[in-house]
């Protein structure tokens, strides 16, 4: 049984940091940026978007090292 098929779920994290951090940027740093009262806001929400995207990357490529 240790050699038979196992499920994992790091493509699934992968997709979710990824579309996650597109649409962080797509609706959150777009709407915050018309405000100008928010500039904070739309700093931290650009910075997680990137954050997000920048996981879901780098988990892809070391997961493509590793195998």
């Amino acid at each position: 049984m240790l050699g038979g098929y196992t499920i994992g779920y790091l493509y699934y994290a992968i997709t979710l940091y990824i579309v996650s951090g597109l649409l962080i940027l797509y609706i959150d740093v777009r709407d915050l940026g018309k405000d100008k009262k928010k500039k904070k806001e739309w700093k931290i929400s650009k910075f997680i978007g990137w954050f997000n995207i920048a996981t879901g990357i780098l988990l892809w490529v070391g997961d493509m090292i590793v195998d």
